[in-house]
């Protein structure tokens, strides 16, 4: 009798031994866990849900850095659209500015400036110099977003096109 019972007594110390084993919380992580944590990861599924999800976070950032890539295109593509654009009004406006030196050059050297023309000639001016900064300071000036540079070159286009305004006026 001595046997059966010796052999249920360890039954039941082994069983007890493997729920201890296996109900315990163990590290997943190879790296960290020892001999025991191993045997349970092995034995339950832990390293293989533990490779899982390290793959899932892989593929979760590189799909993020996919995205930020694209952005990062998308928006070099729109800065450089909005500098094309710049360069342009930058060139509308130096050809405004030397039409109105002429215009000045012309009315003075005829000697039939009104005080009206006087007056229209020296507002135009001002505008083109104006126009002139706001270029320089969106050149040098500190990064915008995209969307406030593109309102800063609309409002600088506004700007250009009330100066070429005042220039066909001052041509007739």
């Amino acid at each position: 009798m001595a046997g059966p019972l010796r052999r249920g007594v360890m039954q039941i110390a082994v069983g007890i031994a493997a729920a201890l084993l296996f109900g315990c919380e163990t590290e997943r992580d190879p790296r960290a866990g020892g001999f025991i944590d191993g045997v349970t990861n092995l034995s339950t599924g832990g390293y293989r849900d533990y490779v899982k999800e390290r793959q899932d976070d892989l593929k979760n950032s590189q799909d993020r850095a996919n995205i930020l890539e694209a952005r990062a295109r998308s928006i070099t593509a729109e800065r450089e659209e909005l500098e094309r654009e710049l360069k342009q009004a930058s060139d509308e406006l130096t050809g405004l500015q030397k039409r109105l030196a002429d215009l000045q050059e012309n009315l003075t050297a005829k000697r039939q400036m009104s005080a009206d023309q006087r007056r229209q000639l020296d507002e135009a001016d001002r505008r083109a110099k104006f126009a002139r900064k706001r270029v320089s300071r969106l050149r040098a000036g500190a990064p915008q977003s995209v969307e406030a540079q593109r309102q800063s070159i609309a409002d600088l286009k506004s700007l250009i096109g009330s100066v070429g305004a005042m220039v066909q006026d001052l041509s007739r």
